[in-house]
Formats: structure tokens, C-alpha cells, sequence
């Protein structure tokens, strides 16, 4: 079977604690390899994840645990990560500078970076959050195949 007819999903329930998303990127990791995306393309995925998974971590303070979906359908990656921790205000996260001095990089706070390294990596970026309630980050790029690995 080609690999962009390939249709993988799967689920995670994972606490609220920093040492599980690595467990979370283990898995996607090795779930793509196996099915011959390249390098590339995981680490883009990986960071994504462990952005998304890490704000559950430090900013979803309200929940015990989060949720990953992951459909990988043809040669889409669609990931959704799920948090009942209260929910926030997307409209707070800081801005990167619009134009920067030329001698300067564009700068972020120490805080809220996070959304915006996802956004950087990946083709689409959704966050959706009810403030008292939960948050949902769904993100999605298109795979690569490591021609390698293709029959």
C-alpha cells in the first residue's frame, strides 16, 4: 500500500506531568518512522507536540491529565491536544514584533513562546479555548516520505 493511502490513529490519556510528553513524542516518533516519514518532517511534528503538550504542562493548572489525537490520513498529520485546566484568553498571547529594528531579531517574552514555535512548524495551527473550562490546540502539516523506506 502506498504510504499517502496510509491511515493511522490513535489516542493518549497522559497526566499532567512534564516526564510523560517525552513518553507522547517516543510514540508519534515512532509511529511516523514507522511508516517512512523522514527526519525532517518528525522533528518538526516532535517539537510541535512537545509545545503543545508542554503549555498543558505548565499553564493548564486546573487539569490532572490531557488528551492527544493523532489521524494521520494519507499524507496529513492532523494532532489534537485536549485539557480540561481551565482554558485562557488566546487573545493575551504576546505578539511577535512586527518589524523589528534591522539589528534586531524579533523578540518574545520569556513567556508565551510556545504557540508561536508550533505556528512556526506546522502548516495549520488552531487553538480554541473557553476560559474556566478547557483548551484545545489542534495543528497539522503534511508528511514527507523518506523514499528509502517506499516499496
Amino acid at each position: 500500500m502506498p504510504q499517502q493511502e496510509m491511515r493511522l490513529q490513535f489516542s493518549l490519556e497522559l497526566p499532567r506531568d512534564a516526564a510523560r510528553v517525552r513518553d507522547a513524542r517516543r510514540t508519534l516518533d515512532g509511529a511516523l518512522a514507522g511508516a517512512g516519514v523522514t527526519q525532517e518532517c518528525r522533528d518538526d511534528i516532535r517539537l510541535a507536540l512537545t509545545e503543545a503538550c508542554g503549555n498543558v504542562v505548565s499553564h493548564a493548572s486546573l487539569a490532572t491529565q490531557y488528551h492527544i489525537d493523532v489521524t494521520v490520513d494519507g499524507g496529513l498529520c492532523v494532532i489534537e491536544v485536549t485539557d480540561d485546566g481551565g482554558g485562557f484568553d488566546p487573545q493575551r498571547v504576546p505578539a511577535v514584533d512586527a518589524e523589528p529594528a534591522p539589528e534586531e531579531p524579533a523578540r518574545l517574552p520569556e513567556s508565551g513562546r510556545g504557540l508561536h514555535v508550533l505556528a512556526a512548524v506546522v502548516e495549520r495551527l488552531d487553538v480554541v479555548s473557553v476560559e474556566d473550562t478547557g483548551t484545545l490546540v489542534r495543528f497539522s502539516k503534511h508528511l514527507t516520505w523518506d523514499p528509502a523506506q517506499e516499496e
